[in-house]
């Protein structure tokens, strides 16, 4: 089953006197992302990772 949001990606702060998040692997903003897994870089491991695990499941 398809997950409705990607939230469980590594994070990194992006500056550290603000609340401002991106992804560890890709370096994109949390606030781009906004949960979608088309969102992460298509080079990233994270979503390289779950696109295999969806393949799986089909």
């Amino acid at each position: 089953m398809k997950k409705k949001f990607y939230i469980d990606y590594p994070q990194e702060k992006k500056d550290p006197t603000v609340n401002n998040y991106r992804c560890k692997l890709c370096k994109e903003e949390s606030l781009k992302i906004n949960g979608l897994l088309e969102k992460h870089k298509d080079n990233c491991d994270y979503r390289i990772e779950q696109e295999k695990l969806l393949d799986e499941l089909i």
